[in-house]
């Protein structure tokens, strides 16, 4: 009897740690973009964008043995995501400022990763136009937990 309600302690403790960081990513977007409304968790459509970006990198969690690969990888993810969701004459030159970011030993492979996660999003996920806004990576002891923030819409002329 005692180990179930120590599960349940864990698991609402574990709820309001998730809450805590989806409140805080929502803070520090809203004060960088005021007038975007932004979404953590299910739309109204039952869709959470967590749940699709597991889904998205999926194919390379193989390879995926630390938090911090774990967290590379959905970086990749995110920028070759965002970068799809603009019109296609500007993708190429978002795609170049943003490889520029990375580490000098890093663009070539990031490179070739980013544009292979580019054309998955395309041919798998290209009916969801959200934009991935930011994510946080929990350590729950069993596993990671993803939280992602998103746009509540595709218009990123807001």
């Amino acid at each position: 009897m005692s180990r179930g309600k120590s599960s349940t302690k864990k698991k609402r403790r574990r709820r309001s740690q998730r809450q805590a960081i989806q409140e805080n990513i929502r803070r520090r977007f809203k004060k960088n973009f005021p007038r975007q409304q932004v979404v953590v968790g299910p739309t109204s459509d039952g869709v959470k964008m967590s749940e699709v970006l597991e889904e998205f990198v999926e194919p390379y969690m193989e390879f995926v043995k630390t938090e911090e690969a774990y967290r590379k990888l959905l970086t990749a993810a995110v920028v070759a995501w965002n970068v799809m969701l603009f019109p296609e004459k500007d993708r190429s030159s978002r795609f170049d400022e943003l490889v520029v970011t990375l580490p000098c030993e890093a663009r070539e492979d990031g490179r070739k990763i980013i544009k292979e996660l580019m054309e998955r999003k395309e041919r798998f996920f290209a009916r969801y136009k959200r934009m991935i806004i930011d994510f946080e990576v929990t350590d729950t002891g069993e596993d990671w937990h993803l939280s992602v923030m998103s746009t509540a819409a595709g218009d990123l002329n807001r």
